[in-house]
């Protein structure tokens, strides 16, 4: 009788677990800009880029070919100095900032574009922002969602040895596109402005003429 009810009480637990783990979902995958290459180039149908850089870097810097622009946080007219008071935290960087939440969008348009199993690919400035946005998408039921791991920009070129002599006398320290990153590998860019790709509020906005 008492091995009956160990039994029974053990499928009922079993049964309970089972929606959970049918929620769990599936971790970001960090890869290279490379990678990411191989990818779209071997699976066109099946893996969409995702830039969630702000419009203006989308914009004024350039972006790759049918990558569709989301921004995950917003560009704002804040300007402060590194190390400045922002929004309650300093500033990480002179200049104007960046919207100190995510895009309250972001998921949603995310959502109006691609299905769940979408295979998506991440491009960010540098890798930070884009593993923040994966991790957000992967929450949201995204099982397919692969961070770029160094971005559009690349990391800045920095040196352990001599990094004194080197940010002294080389305009070339501390700068970006300088290792790994889409720019660094001489992947597709292009400054054009295809509606497609464009950020979908910001084409629905669009004026129509009468």
């Amino acid at each position: 009788m008492t091995r009956t009810i160990v039994i029974i009480a053990m499928t009922c637990l079993l049964a309970l677990a089972a929606p959970a783990m049918g929620k769990q979902t599936a971790e970001p995958i960090t890869i290279s800009v490379l990678e990411a290459a191989q990818m779209l180039a071997s699976q066109p149908k099946e893996v969409f880029l995702v830039d969630v850089r702000t419009r203006q870097e989308y914009a004024l810097l350039g972006h790759p070919p049918q990558g569709y622009n989301v921004p995950w946080r917003l560009a704002t007219n804040d300007f402060q100095i590194k190390g400045g008071p922002y929004q309650g935290n300093k500033a990480a960087y002179t200049g104007y900032q960046l919207s100190p939440k995510p895009n309250p969008d972001f998921i949603g348009v995310i959502k109006s574009l691609f299905k769940p199993g979408d295979k998506l690919l991440i491009l960010s400035t540098a890798g930070v922002q884009g593993a923040e946005a994966a991790a957000a998408l992967s929450k949201a039921g995204f099982t397919q969602v692969f961070n770029l791991e160094h971005g559009f920009l690349g990391q800045p070129l920095l040196v352990d040895k001599q990094a004194e002599l080197a940010e002294k006398y080389s305009p070339l320290y501390g700068s970006r596109g300088r290792l790994n990153g889409w720019l660094f590998w001489g992947l597709p860019v292009t400054h054009h402005m295809d509606p497609r790709y464009i950020y979908p509020p910001d084409t629905k906005r669009m004026q129509t003429q009468k």
